[in-house]
């Protein structure tokens, strides 16, 4: 099986080298993972004219350890996780035939990433779900030595075990569900059935949940008293749960006296970076918030008595550029979000905030998918199907010559799913990072941090040489369930 690798820079220069073919999965004909590899693996070395290699010990593969907070957004070690170890966080998308997936929203899974459902007749913190019903829909069940933080807390069942709650309702899977997020993604679909779309739309399955259950998701707003036009949002670009207002747009916290902000610019050339949350003059005082009064007499929202403000270069909603601007003003974070050591966010010119370990740009494989509108645009690639990036797994990137390219981010043996982060097993045993359900590598090409010269890099797959090439293109292509050829497109990893 022949392959081509063609990258296309930021002047539109192209370059091209050929390599021999990679590893895949099952498919839709039944092949396994263990057969696929075997034969590929075995044939690679033949065609690419390399020798195989080890993936843990291929040139420039870099391991991330355990966690840390990542530089672009630093937290007070005293905010509780967003989530438990072992508890994953995906999103649920309407996939499109020829457009980027249109988010939906966002829920809980298991470490497996399988949705997790909530039953009507349980009470707060207990289970009424035993015998049967368990066996039917089995509890999400803590490791030993978890404990509760935050809105995820644990309940003793009959059993003797725990069970994990979200906001006090216990939690739940199905055994019903054999691929991750199936059930979940039906409910999307349905809620989403009668949307105006200008393409075909994706119809939903038969998988939903029975009478009396529900699918869990993720509102950290819920669990606390918001005062009017304020919301508690997860934002990726800051790597943590966070306080937005009626726009959507990350608040900041001033670590002093609103009075003495500094902030009270009135006439141009100057210009005030912070902008104050104003509260109407009708507001009053709501759980953790309160007003507080301004040099001018105007009043101001504030958190746990630390005034609240916008930054003036935060343009969109999602946007956190006033991280580390100044020491005085900090993220109005409720949480921190898992990401493995050395990984942070990096803002690129032109192409938004991505993902970064040691500085060097993280880069995620994705199968060949029509995007009207092209593939560069700034949130491409940030929601893709969860489903997708599971079937796929390490199978983006596997023999000697790919790796030569690509080099993986590893996972420790140890390292659990937490997040939106997951180890996946790589063909040698050894564990590999995704997030959002994507394998991540970084590219051997950039040589200074910052740079990001594998962006927009195809990798065209074609159904040539032994079957067991034949069969790694049709598994490509089925993954990506869209005509127009079967292979690797490589794209900045959003956060």
């Amino acid at each position: 099986m022949s392959t081509t690798m063609c990258s296309i820079n930021s002047i539109n220069s192209i370059n091209s080298i050929n390599r021999g073919a990679a590893f895949g999965r099952a498919t839709a004909s039944g092949v396994t993972a263990a057969v696929l590899a075997a034969a590929v693996l075995a044939a690679a070395p033949v065609l690419a004219g390399v020798a195989p290699v080890p993936q843990a010990a291929a040139t420039g593969a870099i391991q991330a350890t355990g966690p840390t907070r990542p530089a672009h957004a630093p937290h007070s070690a005293q905010l509780p996780p967003t989530t438990p170890a072992g508890i994953t966080l995906v999103e649920v998308v309407r996939e499109l035939n020829a457009s980027a997936p249109k988010f939906l929203w966002l829920r809980p899974g298991d470490a497996q990433g399988r949705t997790l459902l909530m039953f009507d007749h349980d009470q707060p913190r207990k289970s009424t779900c035993a015998a049967a019903c368990a066996r039917q829909f089995p509890p999400l069940l803590a490791s030993h030595g978890a404990r509760a933080v935050g809105d995820w807390s644990l309940l003793r069942r009959s059993d003797g075990s725990l069970q994990w709650t979200y906001q006090s309702h216990p939690l739940y899977t199905w055994v019903k569900e054999q691929t991750p997020g199936e059930v979940a993604t039906n409910v999307g679909l349905n809620e989403t059935s009668d949307a105006k779309l200008a393409e075909v739309p994706t119809e939903a399955g038969a998988l939903l949940p029975p009478p009396g259950w529900r699918v869990a998701r993720f509102t950290p707003a819920t669990s606390m008293r918001l005062p009017d036009g304020i919301d508690a949002q997860l934002i990726d670009s800051a790597q943590a749960v966070v306080l937005v207002d009626d726009r959507g747009m990350t608040l900041y916290r001033f670590d002093g006296d609103a009075r003495r902000d500094g902030q009270g610019c009135a006439v141009a050339p100057c210009r005030n970076e912070w902008l104050p949350l104003a509260a109407p003059s009708l507001a009053g005082s709501i759980g953790d918030f309160s007003i507080v009064s301004r040099a001018d007499g105007s009043r101001q929202w504030a958190y746990k008595d630390r005034p609240l403000y916008r930054y003036v270069g935060d343009q969109l909603p999602g946007d956190a550029h006033g991280i580390g601007i100044d020491p005085d003003f900090r993220l109005a974070a409720l949480t921190r979000d898992f990401a493995p050591a050395q990984v942070a966010v990096r803002t690129l010119n032109g192409y938004g905030d991505a993902l970064a370990f040691n500085g060097r740009t993280l880069y995620g494989s994705y199968p060949f998918e029509k995007r009207w509108g092209g593939r560069n645009l700034r949130d491409n690639f940030s929601h893709s199907a969860y489903h997708k990036g599971k079937q796929l797994g390490a199978a983006g990137c596997i023999d000697a010559a790919c790796l030569r390219h690509w080099h993986p981010l590893l996972a420790p043996a140890d390292a659990q799913a937490d997040g939106f982060w997951e180890p996946i097993a790589r063909p040698d045993g050894s564990k590999q990072w995704a997030y959002k359900g994507y394998a991540l590598y970084t590219y051997a090409g950039d040589q200074v941090a910052g740079a990001h010269s594998g962006q927009a890099t195809y990798d065209f797959h074609h159904p040539e040489g032994s079957y067991s090439y034949f069969k790694y293109a049709v598994f490509l292509a089925d993954v990506a369930g869209a005509p127009g050829g079967a292979g690797i497109y490589w794209n900045i990893a959003h956060p």
